[in-house]
């Protein structure tokens, strides 16, 4: 009788839960994972054959049952804090909120550097015929410069190495080594988020002064600037794939002056506006937008600063936050992501005059980028 009752509501659960997942309302994209959800699959024969179709089925499914969130958050609650587990979906689950992205360097990564790191530096022997100054600067991350905030036990590739390495083999350039002001600042006051994989503007400003002695300009001092928290409810890509319950979000902050608020304009890919920073992305998830409208091929700031000096910045996202302070010192800065790009920067540095040109990039993206070099090959 027992046996009958407890089968009984167990297909009960079961067709409540297949109502349930048929009807739930389905999202394209998942906030607290700030990434696209999966599409049912369109059927074909080859692909169900190959195997292809199911597997986008179960994606599908996987994507989209009931209480979804719920469950992701019970799952990381159970796997971290009752089992102890050190790591969540390739994040390390650090000390005092700090959350980690797994960082290799094996061979395929090797293999990008030396392909970078080649392609830059022809790059920059072209720039040297034409006067223009080439600099590079390779940003540490935060699983290195708050090695201390790791768990137990876990040991990682040593950054600072690898980007004096990385140095040692790029050619032409004005090397900037920001790693050693980055430690000794990062003593004082925290410079990266814990829950995202960026430099907060601190941290954004140390790089900016060393760019700055590099480049034999002056930097705008940090007492010039109006600190301004436009945030404190801020969880970053960390946070979305570690899903980690009851996390503490970061508060972001900018710095603010005459020079980065009064622009001429703003120029992105798709539209034109009159400031470097959009507040619509403070309402969502992907806070970080905030600083240069997110991701775009081509931005082009035309500011107020009255020189002909012109910079282009081949970048990854770090370089977002840096906006705030490098239109302090160019009457343009033109950003641009090899990644979306399909035309030729040796023709774009000519066509619009630029002076200098910065190849800005955090460690862990540029070991792991293919887009850098297969752009730069084709100039």
């Amino acid at each position: 009788m027992k046996n009958k009752i407890f089968f009984g509501m167990f297909m009960a659960v079961w067709v409540i839960m297949i109502i349930l997942n048929f009807v739930w309302p389905k999202q394209t994209f998942s906030a607290s994972e700030n990434r696209m959800l999966a599409v049912i699959p369109r059927f074909s024969f080859e692909d169900f054959v190959s195997g292809e179709y199911l597997g986008g089925v179960d994606s599908y499914i996987n994507d989209h049952f009931a209480f979804r969130d719920f469950y992701l958050k019970l799952n990381s609650w159970w796997e971290i804090d009752v089992m102890g587990k050190k790591e969540n979906n390739n994040v390390y689950i650090g000390k005092d909120d700090f959350l980690f992205e797994k960082f290799e360097y094996g061979d395929e990564e090797k293999n990008n550097v030396l392909k970078n790191t080649t392609a830059i530096s022809n790059f920059a022997e072209d720039m040297q015929k034409n006067n223009i100054n080439t600099l590079f600067t390779l940003v540490p991350n935060s699983i290195y410069i708050n090695a201390d905030k790791l768990p137990d036990n876990v040991e990682v590739p040593n950054q600072k190495e690898i980007i004096e390495e990385i140095y040692t083999n790029t050619q032409n350039t004005h090397n900037v080594d920001v790693t050693q002001a980055l430690i000794e600042e990062n003593k004082k006051q925290q410079l990266y988020f814990k829950t995202d994989h960026h430099m907060n503007s601190d941290g954004a400003y140390v790089v900016y002064e060393e760019f700055c002695n590099s480049a034999e300009i002056t930097p705008v001092p940090l007492s010039d600037f109006d600190r301004v928290v436009i945030t404190e409810d801020f969880l970053g890509t960390f946070d979305s794939k570690a899903q980690v319950y009851g996390q503490k979000p970061d508060t972001i902050w900018v710095y603010k002056n005459d020079a980065n608020t009064n622009i001429k304009e703003a120029i992105y890919d798709k539209e034109t506006t009159n400031s470097i920073f959009n507040e619509s992305f403070l309402e969502g998830k992907d806070k970080y937008s905030y600083f240069l409208n997110g991701n775009n091929s081509k931005v082009v700031v035309k500011t107020n600063v009255d020189n002909d000096k012109k910079i282009l910045v081949i970048k990854d996202s770090y370089a977002h936050i840096m906006s705030q302070f490098l239109c302090q010192n160019y009457s343009e800065v033109h950003f641009l992501d090899p990644r979306y790009t399909n035309f030729n920067y040796e023709e774009y540095i000519q066509e619009n005059g630029i002076t200098d040109v910065l190849f800005l990039y955090n460690v862990s993206t540029f070991v792991q980028d293919k887009d850098l070099y297969r752009r730069l090959v084709t100039i």
